[in-house]
């Protein structure tokens, strides 16, 4: 009775599909958000806020700052646009926390102490949809030419 038990959990386990998630394929088919600010918010960590941007919905843990090891900051473009590397949205609002001041809390503050320290709730200038990251062989290239062109093959995500 116990080796047939053995068997039978052996043939479940040997027939079981464990899928891993890969990160860095999903980071590549996130959407690629490109934008503007109206100030320079370069380093202040974002949250997102509801839609009357009354309530913040989102926000990071200090351990969410980083990508491969390294502060998560957007990356530098041509003529002031920043390419997001933390999940942007047009509903996105810029506190007072720098990244590595942020980063190095053992807990995120309250919601309250989060809403009490945004500095701008309509911090865009403009915000472009370019697609996917897996979609650009030379990313930062490709995308400083198409700044150059006035971005207009990409969708506009503020009217």
């Amino acid at each position: 009775m116990k080796l047939t038990a053995y068997v039978v959990l052996i043939l479940l386990l040997a027939s079981c599909n464990v899928t891993q998630v890969n990160s860095d394929m999903t980071y590549a088919q996130a959407p690629l958000i490109v934008y503007k600010t109206v100030a320079d918010f370069y380093n202040m960590v974002p949250v997102t806020l509801n839609e009357t941007k009354d309530k913040i919905v989102s926000y990071p843990a200090p351990t969410d700052l980083f990508y491969a090891g390294e502060l998560a900051l957007p990356v530098k473009l041509n003529q002031g646009y920043l390419l997001d590397r933390r999940g942007v949205h047009v509903n996105t609002a810029f506190t007072s926390y720098t990244y590595e001041a942020y980063s190095r809390m053992k807990s995120p503050p309250s919601l309250q102490e989060l809403y009490d320290n945004i500095i701008e709730k309509e911090p865009f200038e403009s915000m472009y949809d370019c697609g996917k990251r897996g979609h650009y062989s030379n990313l930062e290239k490709e995308l400083n030419k198409e700044i150059r062109k006035g971005m207009a093959n990409f969708k506009s995500l503020i009217d």
